[in-house]
């Protein structure tokens, strides 16, 4: 006998801090091979006691990393990334390939401009679904 699990995830309709204007921004590495992604920000003038966990975002899930009174997700995308990948039988022989970052795939299929907030608030889990995310222009890096 088997028994299979269906959780459905239930979006919070508010959430206990301010996002202020959030938006996400592209950036591309000015040098071949240094990398390029998508940026989400989540500007909030106080955490009011809640741990930012993960941004959904574009199929993808990263860590929530909260630093200046902004919730940012950093998300890489596969344009501009260092091609000199080594295939060996040797373990040791591919140490150096660089890849991309550790990102999941996002249980949520979510418009473009569209992010999914997951946050703990007393060892508990909740998801805030946050639309209209403004495009900001492209952040090319020197």
């Amino acid at each position: 006998m088997s028994c299979k699990s269906t959780r459905s995830i239930h979006f919070q309709s508010e959430i206990p801090l301010q996002i202020e204007s959030p938006y996400f921004q592209t950036w591309v590495a000015g040098v071949q091979g240094g990398g390029s992604g998508i940026d989400v920000f989540l500007p909030v003038k106080d955490l009011n006691n809640i741990i930012p966990d993960s941004i959904h975002f574009r199929g993808q899930r990263v860590k929530a990393v909260y630093k200046n009174k902004m919730i940012l997700g950093h998300f890489s995308t596969p344009k501009n990334q260092h091609q000199d990948i080594i295939l060996s039988n040797e373990p040791l022989a591919e140490a150096n390939n660089q890849l991309l970052p550790k990102q999941d795939h996002s249980a949520f299929e979510l418009e473009p401009n569209t992010c999914v907030l997951s946050y703990i608030i007393d060892n508990k889990r909740f998801y805030y679904k946050i639309t209209d995310l403004i495009q900001r222009k492209s952040n090319p890096y020197p």
